[in-house]
C-alpha cells in the first residue's frame, strides 16, 4: 500500500485531476488533513500547520472543509480506486495558553464540562517513562480516553466519519494511549465499535523498538520513521510533516531537496510494502517519476501497471 499524505490540502482541492495523477503515480490511498474543528477562525493562507493538530472537538468541519466537502472527496476517491484516511486527533484538544494544559475557550463544553475526563496538568519530560506518557501531557490537554464516555465520544466521531465515506484513520499521537496490560481497553473497545472492520487503521509510533511497536500492531499498523522488523504491518515513511516542519533534531529533513527526500523514499519503497510519501506543500514533487518508480516495488519486486 502507497499513501500520499496531503496535509494542508482544502478537500475541494483534491480534485479528479488530483486523483488521477495519484492513482497513476502508484498511490492506493490519500491521508487528509483532520477535519475537526479548530481555535483559530483564521484563513487558509494564514493557517500554520500545527494548527490541525489542535482541534476543539471531536466532529467533522474545519477551514479545510465540510462534512459535505467531504463526503464529496470520498466520493472522487472511490471512482479512482483509491482509500481516504482521515487523520483524526483523540488524545488532546487545544491550548488556551502555552504551559497552563487549560483547555482553549472554544473546546465544546461537553468536554470542558467533565474535569475527569482530562489529564493531570503535567508535561511529558522522558518519553521512554510510560507512566508519563500515558499519564501527562504533551504540552496540549490532554483528555482521558480510558474514560469510558471520553472513549463513546471518539467511537460516534469516528463513526460519523465513516458515514461520509472514509476508508481508515491516522492516530495522532497514539503512543500516549495505554495498551490493555497498562490498564486502557481503547484500542480493542474503539475499533470493534467503529461501523465497518474492515478499515486502514494506522497509530503513530515514533523513536521506539521493534518490540514496543509489535506491542501497538496488534490492534492496528504502526506508522512509523523506524526501520521496523514486521513489513506487513508497519508503514514506513522517510519524511513526515514532523521531520519537515520540525525543529532542533527533529527536522532531520526540513534542509534536504525534494529529490533527495524522494530518494529516500524510493529506497524505503524497495524495501517495505507500506509506506507514506509526505507532499510538501506548494511543491509538486510527489509527482515525480522517482515516485512513480519508487511505487512500483513491492519487497523489491514491480507491482503491475496502474
Amino acid at each position: 500500500m502507497r499513501i500520499l499524505h496531503l496535509l494542508q490540502w482544502p478537500l475541494n482541492d483534491i480534485t479528479e485531476d488530483v486523483m488521477k495523477i495519484a492513482k497513476s503515480q502508484g498511490f492506493d490511498a490519500i491521508q487528509i488533513n483532520p477535519i475537526q474543528p479548530l481555535k483559530e477562525d483564521l484563513s487558509l493562507a494564514d493557517l500554520k500547520w500545527w494548527m490541525s493538530y489542535q482541534p476543539c472537538d471531536l466532529s467533522i468541519g474545519n477551514q479545510y472543509g465540510t462534512k459535505e466537502d467531504l463526503i464529496s472527496l470520498c466520493e472522487r476517491a472511490r471512482r479512482f480506486d483509491i482509500k481516504t484516511i482521515s487523520d483524526v486527533i483523540v488524545t488532546h484538544m487545544a491550548e488556551k495558553a502555552a504551559g497552563t494544559f487549560e483547555p482553549h475557550e472554544r473546546v465544546s463544553s461537553r468536554l470542558v464540562s467533565r474535569s475527569d475526563f482530562w489529564k493531570e496538568k503535567k508535561q511529558i519530560y522522558n518519553w521512554h517513562n510510560r507512566y508519563e506518557v500515558i499519564n501527562y501531557n504533551n504540552g496540549l490537554p490532554g483528555l482521558r480516553v480510558d474514560n469510558h464516555e471520553v472513549q463513546d465520544m471518539i467511537i460516534d466521531f469516528l463513526n460519523s466519519l465513516i458515514d461520509c465515506g472514509v476508508d481508515g484513520f491516522r492516530f495522532d499521537s497514539a503512543k500516549s494511549i495505554a495498551l490493555p496490560e497498562e490498564g486502557c481497553d481503547f484500542f480493542p473497545r474503539v475499533l470493534s465499535s467503529l461501523k465497518r472492520q474492515d478499515l486502514i487503521n494506522y497509530v503513530e509510533i515514533l523513536y521506539e523498538p521493534d518490540d514496543f511497536l509489535e506491542k501497538y500492531g496488534r490492534f492496528a499498523m504502526v506508522l512509523t520513521g523506524n526501520y521496523a522488523r514486521d513489513n506487513s504491518n508497519s508503514i514506513i515513511f522517510g519524511e513526515s510533516h514532523d521531520t519537515f516542519y520540525g525543529e532542533g533534531a527533529i527536522g532531520t529533513t526540513r534542509n534536504i531537496t525534494a529529490r533527495e527526500a524522494a530518494s529516500y523514499y524510493e529506497n524505503l519503497s524497495s524495501q517495505y510494502d507500506n509506506t507514506l510519501f509526505f507532499a510538501r506543500p506548494w511543491d509538486s514533487q510527489w509527482k515525480m517519476d522517482i515516485v512513480k518508480n519508487a511505487n512500483r516495488f513491492c519487497r523489491g519486486a514491480y507491482r503491475k501497471e496502474m
